[in-house]
């Protein structure tokens, strides 16, 4: 009997682990000003004219505390300061201490920079002049930095997807289980039980095989240790604390879902490399920032002269409002979740593809109050 007790006790304590409420948001946000145009003010352009780097393809930009800006490109880690003019190139090639192939993605510390490299795993801590000061390697599988998360950093990892199981000629759909997980300063590795699938698609075609992410991992760390994430094709935000392994809160919202038209024309000849994406609809949220304590939700809603659609959403679940954010030309929503788009309080980063087809990285002010 006594057994049986503390088996019941146990299958009551992980059912009240993974419960979780689940909120639906109301049709409309409760700012009346709904609907509105942010309003941005261009801060300074970065083009390559000035000398000492080349833009290839920037792609992640970051702010930094004085102003500046991060920029990671091919075989590059450019900082720039305050008015936008080129500092230094952080990156070292190599294999040694505090070189890299290639920067997975980095964190800004203070006056530190954190950046990761997936293979070779390991961080690598440097001054924001690029100043050399250790290296971190993991003692746990690790694929990418989330943040900061008190004096451990919010990691995640992904399992390799079964290449071995893609065999119909139209190819097959994958799952790729990213798991949260928590590193010390020293490396040391804490998996939590926060697992999120994410779908793949790949086909194979002679000698090769060629793939494309359906959904993707988005999180965005919010204020009292909770984590917002998406992992679907529909609107759906889970609020998770990896602290206490604990899932709190599904966030979902009667959303017009948008129709996937393809970017090109399906396979058409033997050994073309390109995918037909087996898709009814675009995801319905493209990307996901913490802003001012609130949840911004880029969603899939692009209109022609007003740009993309975002919610704003509170980590309780409550509609907060909606707005749109102006584009750089030519992004559409093919483009979009893999975009350069980072915006961190006020500040919005973007790449711009100028009409000779070069490259710039712009700074922009959001010029309203939240």
């Amino acid at each position: 009997m006594r057994n049986a007790f503390l088996a019941l006790v146990s299958i009551f304590t992980i059912s009240a682990a993974f419960s979780q409420e689940t909120v639906t948001l109301p049709p409309k946000p409760g700012n009346p000003r709904s609907g509105r145009v942010l309003e941005l003010r261009e801060v300074y352009r970065i083009s390559d004219a000035q000398g000492g780097f080349f833009f290839k393809s920037p792609s992640i930009i970051q702010p930094t505390p004085d102003g500046g800006v991060l920029v990671v490109d091919e075989g590059e880690f450019l900082r720039f300061d305050a008015a936008g003019k080129f500092v230094a190139d952080m990156f070292r090639a190599g294999q040694g201490p505090g070189e890299f192939q290639q920067i997975e993605n980095f964190l800004v510390r203070d006056a530190e920079v954190l950046a990761f490299q997936r293979n070779p795993m390991k961080c690598v801590l440097m001054d924001l002049g690029g100043k050399f000061r250790r290296e971190i390697k993991p003692d746990a599988p690790v694929s990418r930095i989330l943040g900061r998360y008190g004096d451990r950093l919010l990691m995640a990892a992904n399992s390799a997807p079964a290449i071995d199981k893609v065999q119909k000629p139209e190819g097959d759909i994958l799952d790729i289980v990213w798991t949260l997980k928590l590193m010390s300063p020293e490396g040391s590795v804490e998996a939590t039980d926060l697992t999120y699938p994410t779908k793949w698609f790949a086909k194979r075609l002679p000698g090769a095989v060629i793939a494309n992410n359906l959904t993707f991992l988005l999180c965005a760390l919010l204020e009292d240790g909770l984590v917002a994430v998406v992992n679907e094709e529909a609107y759906g935000i889970q609020i998770a604390d990896p602290a206490k392994n604990a899932r709190l809160l599904t966030i979902r919202r009667d959303y017009r879902r948008v129709k996937y038209e393809p970017e090109r024309s399906p396979d058409a000849a033997a050994g073309a490399r390109s995918l037909a994406e087996p898709r009814e609809y675009f995801n319905d949220i493209q990307k996901l920032f913490a802003v001012d304590g609130r949840i911004w939700v880029v969603t899939s809603t692009l209109v022609p002269g007003k740009g993309v659609l975002v919610d704003a959403v509170s980590p309780r679940g409550e509609y907060l409002d909606s707005f749109y954010l102006p584009l750089p030309k030519g992004v559409d929503l093919h483009d979009l979740a893999r975009y350069p788009l980072t915006i961190a309080g006020r500040t919005v980063l973007v790449r711009e593809e100028l009409e000779d087809g070069r490259l710039e990285v712009v700074k922009y002010e959001i010029l309203e109050p939240f």
